[in-house]
């Protein structure tokens, strides 16, 4: 009996240079890649061929592959879904018949997961690409590409030499997700992806090839542009890694011209938006477009270097075969060998790993804008659709395949003996208690004795910082107008009284006058408050309260709002702060031994509590080539902080709002206090140095932490 399919008689076909061969639909503007022995299927089917005759055909073509009707049926079928093969009429066709229905809680999720990644097709761009044609021509010229190339170059060496600065300019993460500027950062975003995007479409139609439609594609809720220039499969290997590359090409250029023109701006809007653009340009391209572990530019320059099309899926199903086999021993018959199969593995267990790391990155992600945007609901939502496509289904699809029936059927003792290991590895994974820490910003304060300011006025230091002192020695004077015009009144009206209460003595007339005691009871009562106001006013001299080194407090950072001399910054009790107006409460500095250190952790409620006095700490300062620091947990705040440390506020290691009282954080969080130990052998950290804190909590199961993320998070 005849076989009843025919190849279609308009498509086209070309030779791949990485072996096999790419095959066109002029109709439907798709491209398939089939190797030899696939591209001999399709050229067999002819309407005339029978079954039988197919197979032999096949066997003498490749008698490695010992190919069966079984293994035909999935690849005709996968022809028929391509439409590359068109049935004719009935014939033998039987073992065609269509896989096997999904799961409805598939088929219903399907459509869920589909939000994740959106297609539009907006316009087909053929004809703007050709008029082009003659400016893509002038651009790449070589004067032009050396010009481009030269300026890449001095950016990044710009940035090299101009690292700290630059690092200081950037944005937080706070800032740089905000409501208010998600706007601004769009608009740039859609620009560079237009630029980007118009890197592949001329540079394919320059080589001549089409690009036939061009639409916006929404990933995780994310505008991005594209362009379909899959007819770069018809073009030699060089020219599809040019055409693949223009678009990185682009991105590097404008990120280059930012970085240029950011350096010579003035400080203002223009500034920031040139470092805005210059960071999404470059961290885009590095992290995203240029990753070979995403299906982006850099997975098919990958694929084109390396010479392995389909990459990605041939890779997954190597692991996957791999991972079949570990579990029961057997697996399906791999078509991969030697080189192309090592190069297949390690692809497959780098992306199955990134996969891992995207999801969590993912999930943090949108639990950070959805709890920024009070959007908690529709990150719920989001989190459990993430984890299902990602997690949840893979592992179903891998199960389901390990448990088909007509698998199961061929294991033996041994592989029901691997699978009962594995699953016992799986679960001691799952539920065992793993040693778990928690990651925090800190820093370091000393716990020597405070010196304050008990009365307002202005400074005159007396001694500097890092000097020896004892108890009572005047550290700082401070003098007040206002109080100096009070103790004058007073001292006015002790001297009056007492002017009035000798004048009625002396006088005979008036020695027994019944004022005379009115005015004694006032003298008396102008007396105490002067002296009261004389022993307040002596605080006015700041005077050591113990024996050591005046030690300096965290420094102000300068106020640009005001020159004026009450708007001091720095340390306080320095000559460039003389006159400065301080406050009642102004912390002078300690003194103390500068060893006298510990450090205060800000930790979110997140994780807060996990914590508990006694645990182990490592302290690591953010300056590079520091030691780290042993400690323990010595407090943990019972209440939530209403303010952050200047120094870590300053640093961008915590993020928080300006308030009239200080730094207000925009989480909620807790302060924890480490005890530093083993400072006698090793030099304590810089006072006021800030960095982070790894405590050592208790040990707890993936499915604990798995369990408890869910619950917050619905």
């Amino acid at each position: 009996m005849l076989f009843p399919w025919i190849k279609r008689p308009d498509l086209i076909s070309v030779p791949h240079d990485s072996g096999g061969w790419v095959v066109k639909d002029p109709l439907r503007l798709q491209y398939t890649w089939l190797d030899e022995t696939e591209y001999a299927i399709l050229n067999f089917l002819d309407g005339h061929v029978t079954l039988q005759k197919l197979l032999l055909r096949l066997h003498e073509l490749s008698p490695q592959d010992a190919l069966t009707a079984d293994d035909l049926g999935p690849f005709v079928r996968s022809l028929a879904g391509h439409q590359l093969i068109r049935q004719i009429g009935p014939g033998d066709s039987l073992r065609l018949a269509g896989p096997a229905a999904r799961p409805t809680w598939q088929r219903l999720l399907q459509p869920l997961l589909q939000l994740l990644r959106i297609q539009v097709p907006l316009l087909n761009p053929s004809r703007w690409l050709t008029a082009a044609l003659p400016l893509v021509s002038r651009l790449t010229q070589p004067f032009v590409l050396k010009l481009a190339t030269v300026m890449v170059f001095a950016a990044c060496l710009l940035a090299m030499f101009h690292l700290r600065e630059l690092q200081t300019a950037l944005p937080t993460v706070q800032e740089f997700l905000g409501p208010q500027n998600v706007l601004l950062m769009l608009l740039i975003f859609v620009t560079v992806k237009v630029l980007h995007e118009a890197g592949h479409a001329l540079t394919a139609r320059y080589f001549g090839a089409e690009c036939n439609e061009c639409g916006v594609m929404l990933m995780v809720f994310t505008p991005v542009l594209y362009t379909n220039v899959t007819d770069t499969w018809m073009l030699p290997r060089r020219q599809r890694l040019l055409v693949t590359a223009a678009g990185i090409a682009v991105e590097l250029i404008v990120a280059s011209a930012c970085m240029l023109l950011w350096w010579q701006a003035s400080p203002g809007l223009l500034k920031s938006l040139l470092l805005n653009t210059m960071l999404m340009c470059s961290v885009n391209t590095l992290l995203f477009n240029g990753n070979p572990l995403l299906r982006f530019d850099g997975y098919f320059l990958l694929a084109d270097l390396v010479r392995i099309p389909n990459l990605a899926g041939r890779s997954a199903a190597v692991v996957q075969n791999g991972a079949q086999r570990m579990v029961t021993g057997r697996s399906e018959q791999s078509h991969e060998f030697g080189h192309t199969y090592a190069t297949l593995l390690i692809y497959g267990l780098l992306s199955m790993v990134y996969r891992v790391f995207l999801t969590l990155a993912i999930l943090q992600l949108v639990r950070h804008v959805t709890y920024e945007w009070h959007l908690q609901l529709v990150g719920a939502v989001l989190t459990l659709t993430i984890g299902l496509g990602f997690v949840v289904l893979p592992a179903y699809n891998f199960l389901n395949q390990l448990f088909a029936r007509d698998i199961m059927a061929n294991y033996d003792m041994k592989a029901w003996s691997r699978i009962a290991l594995a699953a016992i590895i799986g679960l001691a994974a799952i539920f065992i208690p793993l040693p778990r820490s928690v990651v925090s910003p800190a820093f370091v304060q000393s716990t020597a004795a405070a010196l304050y300011t008990t009365l307002a006025g202005r400074l005159t230091p007396e001694v500097q910082y890092g000097d020896d002192v004892t108890p009572g020695m005047v550290l700082a004077t401070l003098s007040n107008p206002e109080l100096q015009n009070m103790g004058q009144r007073l001292t006015g009206r002790v001297v009056e009284l007492t002017s009035q209460r000798d004048a009625l003595i002396s006088n005979t007339t008036t020695a027994n006058s019944a004022l005379l005691p009115t005015v004694r009871e006032s003298l008396k009562a102008a007396t105490q408050a002067l002296g009261k106001f004389e022993e307040e006013t002596k605080s006015l001299a700041v005077v050591s309260t113990a024996a050591g080194t005046f030690l300096p407090p965290p420094a102000v950072p300068r106020q640009e709002r005001s020159d004026l001399t009450e708007f001091w910054n720095g340390t306080a009790v320095t000559n460039r702060n003389t006159g400065a107006w301080m406050t009642r409460g102004t912390l002078l500095g300690y003194v103390g031994n500068r060893s006298e250190v510990e450090v205060m952790a800000c930790v979110s409620e997140d994780d807060v509590e996990f914590l508990q006095p006694g645990q182990s700490v490592q302290f690591l300062p953010v300056s590079g080539g520091a030691a780290p620091t042993a400690g323990r947990v010595k407090d943990v705040a019972t209440l939530r902080s209403t303010t952050l440390p200047t120094n870590l506020a300053i640093s961008r290691l915590v993020n928080g709002r300006p308030t009239a009282d200080g730094i207000e954080p925009i989480e909620v969080t807790y302060l924890v206090t480490v005890a530093l130990t083993e400072l006698s052998d090793q030099v304590p950290p810089a006072l006021y140095s800030v960095g982070h804190v790894r405590i050592q909590t208790r040990s707890t199961s993936l499915f604990r932490r798995v369990q408890r993320y869910l619950r917050q998070t619905f």
